[in-house]
């Protein structure tokens, strides 16, 4: 008798299906741009909420999951509830029947103004700008991705088979911020 797995192989084969049909571009809200160390992507969205509110929102890594489509929260292993630069977390990360966690050290508390960590294992930095303006906050996510780091080699070296991945990554920025935004103006806690 085979092992018996939670999904079949044709939900399986057309999810990679779906993936390479619909992630074969990167997402037209997501900007990428060639730095001199890297690459940097980042995608805004308007919040109608008062700054604080947001930074309260991004800068608790506990709370990630309440709106982002692949993180599922995260397990602080140093520091306090509030983020301080040199604070370590494990993101709690999940695609499908796929689960990972990725060691994170917070790098950029600037309240509130903007938060940052990297994520150790693939090399890349991620956070977010806010900024006031009028109506709510204008809220940047971003990734930054030296040329030297694990990602950008695996990219490089997987050509097109990889491609969909990283444009899944970046639709889910998109759509993590869309998600935020409505949790945000609902006065929610995710």
């Amino acid at each position: 008798m085979g092992m018996s797995l939670p999904w079949s192989s044709a939900s399986l084969s057309g999810t990679i299906l779906f993936m390479w049909r619909t992630l074969a571009r990167r997402p037209g809200d997501v900007l990428r741009a060639r730095m001199e160390w890297g690459i940097r992507d980042e995608c805004s969205v308007l919040v109608h909420a008062p700054v604080g509110t947001v930074w309260e929102m991004i800068s608790d890594v506990t709370r990630t999951g309440g709106w982002s489509p692949e993180n599922r929260g995260a397990l602080r292993i140093t520091g306090r509830t509030e983020p301080l630069p040199g604070s370590w977390f494990l993101g709690l990360n999940r695609i499908g029947p796929v689960p990972w966690v990725t060691p994170c050290e917070v790098t950029v508390v600037d309240a509130p103004r903007q938060f940052e960590f990297r994520v150790y294992g693939i090399g890349t930095w991620w956070g977010y700008r806010l900024r006031a303006v009028d109506g709510g906050t204008l809220v940047t996510e971003y990734r930054d991705w030296p040329d030297s780091s694990l990602l950008a080699k695996m990219l490089r070296w997987s050509g097109p088979i990889g491609k969909p991945r990283d444009n899944l990554a970046l639709a889910n920025m998109s759509r993590s911020l869309h998600r935020l935004r409505e949790v945000a103006e609902a006065g929610r806690r995710a």
